[in-house]
């Protein structure tokens, strides 16, 4: 594929970086995702009034 024909697509082209792949069974940010969690089970999700769920 030359240039001209990569700037008439519509669609991006993204190379994807294998060297990422030693993050993908870690986990980051843990102490946030622990605070998180922590305030998810004393306070709870908030109740959604109004609005009906969609149909599956």
């Amino acid at each position: 594929m030359n240039i001209r024909e990569l700037k008439s697509k519509k669609t991006p082209i993204v190379r994807i970086d294998r060297s990422l792949t030693k993050f993908k069974k870690q986990a980051l940010f843990q102490d946030k995702v622990d605070k998180t969690n922590e305030v998810l089970r004393k306070v709870g999700l908030p109740k959604m009034k109004g609005r009906k769920a969609k149909p599956a």
